[in-house]
């Protein structure tokens, strides 16, 4: 691969020049992480391991050093580095990669659904922070489908949560957790199970009416529900109630 070497004053031009061409190219991916790093200046070790990076001020040293953690998959330096240079450099031509490749190193944290959604929310707030601040960036789309997947993820976690206090019979905790999901526009499977639940709940609940109303939305929007049998069974408790 070319070698490019950053004379002090063309540095700036000279990386910006190369990360575009990179991008451009396609090299955006994780299979091209190296590849960005090579045309950072920097090998697989981290920059300068014997420099305190509290005395690190200098943008491009900051990005090299955020993107080596990265390809390291030391999520959490590679944040503190990309936040430092965000903090120190706001206005800097690399701002929005910098932005990214954060809200990159959040997601490339999560675990399963029923783990800390601290890395989703940092997630979902830093794709924000791309397309809201840096609209005309590389970095839009990718980050645009990151936010659509993470939301869908979001639901999936309140899901869990929801079913759990819907078993354990706390159906006001429940009912909650079912409408929130119902705001954030599911997919149709998480939303035809979401209504379900969230009728059983209202009936257990005693809320009947609410329950018949929730049943009738789910029958309405899904005629051929799995779920129907259940509700058929407890069609008459509702009648009579009513």
């Amino acid at each position: 691969m070319t070698h490019f070497i950053f004379k002090k004053d063309g540095m700036l031009r000279g990386i910006a020049l190369s990360l575009t061409l990179l991008l451009l190219a396609g090299c955006a991916g994780s299979e091209k992480k190296s590849e960005l790093l090579s045309l950072l200046g920097v090998d697989e070790k981290i920059v300068d391991s014997n420099e305190d990076p509290e005395n690190t001020y200098d943008a491009i040293t900051l990005l090299k050093r955020g993107e080596a953690f990265y390809v390291k998959k030391d999520y959490i330096e590679a944040v503190a580095e990309f936040d430092r240079f965000l903090m120190l450099h706001p206005f800097h031509r690399m701002a929005a990669f910098a932005q990214f490749k954060m809200a990159m190193s959040y997601y490339e944290q999560l675990n399963t659904i029923d783990r800390d959604p601290g890395p989703m929310e940092k997630a979902m707030t830093s794709f924000q922070k791309v397309v809201s601040q840096y609209p005309q960036s590389l970095y839009v789309d990718e980050a645009s489908e990151k936010i659509t997947k993470l939301k869908l993820r979001e639901s999936d976690h309140e899901f869990l949560i929801g079913h759990f206090y819907y078993r354990t019979e706390a159906y006001p905790a429940a009912i909650a957790r079912f409408e929130k999901i119902l705001t954030q526009n599911p997919e149709d499977i998480l939303m035809e199970k979401t209504l379900y639940f969230l009728g059983r709940s209202q009936f257990e609940l005693g809320e009947h009416a609410k329950a018949a109303e929730t049943f009738k939305q789910l029958l309405q929007q899904y005629p051929q529900s799995s779920f129907e049998p259940k509700i058929h069974k407890i069609q008459p408790k509702l009648q009579a109630a009513s």
